[in-house]
């Protein structure tokens, strides 16, 4: 349907990309066609402060097109298409007539994620709902301009899917530590989500009030987006947030495996990076979790069931993510009696182990006790020094990229 569409505003797009423009009109940086006091309010405030050349019109998606008709297409272009009774057939023709460098954010009432999705394939930069606030105009606009600012320097996003071979080997310990070190120490908007709904570890090990809202976005995808991802995460410092559940055991948690996608896909839009503590028994969400990260940590101890589980857990990574970024961590290793050696294990799995934690009882129960990350309580232990190593391994981001990234939370 979207392609028929398009073919069918295919004239009135080749009228606006064709037709001639006024003499020695100036490309403007920002142009926003609104249809209410409010956003255009929000509007006018932000332009003001972001860009040099810029004007905030009356008007919405008709307006737009006619003003592509005249003038070159700016930098950034704000249409407003609640007036239009068909939203994505009004945006077709002006995403057609910009130019290949602009930047379209649409403003408008249809709050469904459908939706959304439609209007990205499109080719819309990005879609907010009414009513919007001059704070997430103003993150909205530094998010989909960043990538062209960095000079070529690419996506900076990572998620982290972090999975043990076997239940007690430390996931959700590497989960927590990771998610803390990449929000603070790498300075990076970081959410840590724990897929365990009913036994997961993630807000006792913080010290925090279970998400009420996770269960509900998994079961009803289409209710997510920016705000109820807000309003379902706890904030912990300043750029780490958590979604972590505590449902009840008396009954059985079902969702829809698509809405992992979903979700995943409405965090990126708020956060640089994401960790995902996927428990074994998730076998629905697995897939999803998976195939959607970047970097993939294994966690496994060196005994012969953890070699076995850890064995068919890489064979899935291989089958559904081998772009990804594999880790395995070894960990719970100090009885030597019940474990295989290492080159043994390595040998049998077809795959180094790249980081070996070191064994610290007493390290993870001040901070079990701390109700803080590991690396917080007992910052100069070995396992905390191991911990900041995977962190840095799986947040590996290019030098170009890390100084903008660090440039751009300065100008915060």
């Amino acid at each position: 349907m979207l392609k028929l569409a398009k073919r069918s505003k295919k004239d009135d797009a080749a009228k606006a990309a064709s037709a001639p423009k006024k003499a020695g009109a100036q490309r403007m940086d920002c142009v926003a066609f609104v249809a209410d006091n409010q956003t255009h309010g929000v509007a006018s405030g932000v332009a003001k402060q972001l860009f040099g050349k810029s004007q905030v019109r009356d008007g919405g998606s008709r307006e737009a097109l006619e003003y592509l008709t005249d003038n070159a297409a700016p930098a950034l272009l704000i249409v407003d298409i609640t007036d239009a009774p068909k939203p994505l057939n009004a945006l077709l023709p002006i995403v057609a007539a910009f130019m290949d460098d602009t930047k379209v954010i649409a403003v408008g009432n249809v709050n469904d994620v459908q939706f959304y999705h439609e209007v990205i394939e499109a080719g819309v930069a990005d879609y907010m709902v009414k009513p919007i606030t001059e704070k997430a105009l103003t993150a909205t606009i530094n998010r989909i301009t960043q990538p062209t600012a960095a000079s070529g320097s690419g996506d900076n996003r990572r998620i982290v899917t972090v999975i043990g071979s076997r239940g007690g080997v430390g996931a959700s310990l590497i989960a927590v530590n990771c998610a803390w070190l990449m929000a603070q120490e790498q300075n990076r908007q970081t959410t840590l989500l724990d897929l365990d709904l009913q036994n997961g570890t993630i807000a006792l090990a913080l010290d925090i009030e279970p998400t009420r809202g996770l269960r509900e976005a998994l079961e009803h995808p289409n209710r997510i987006d920016s705000l109820f991802i807000s309003s379902a995460s706890v904030k912990v410092g300043e750029r780490l947030h958590v979604m972590a559940a505590e449902e009840s055991v008396e009954e059985d948690v079902h969702y829809d495996a698509a809405g992992v996608t979903l979700l995943l896909d409405a965090i990126k839009r708020q956060s640089e990076c994401i960790v995902i503590d996927l428990p074994r028994s998730a076998i629905k969400a697995r897939p999803r979790a998976l195939s959607a990260a970047t970097d993939i940590v294994l966690v496994t101890d060196l005994t012969l069931a953890g070699l076995r589980d850890a064995i068919r857990i890489n064979a899935q990574i291989q089958q559904l993510a081998s772009n990804a970024k594999l880790t395995i961590v070894a960990n719970r290793c100090a009885h030597k009696d019940a474990s295989l050696a290492r080159s043994e294990f390595e040998r049998a799995l077809g795959h180094k182990v790249d980081l070996l934690l070191p064994e610290d009882s007493k390290a993870a129960q001040q901070a079990a006790s701390a109700g803080k990350p590991l690396i917080v309580a007992v910052p100069s232990s070995k396992t905390a020094a191991a911990l900041r190593q995977l962190a840095s391994r799986v947040g590996q981001v290019s030098t170009e990229k890390r100084r903008w990234s660090l440039w751009r939370r300065r100008q915060e």
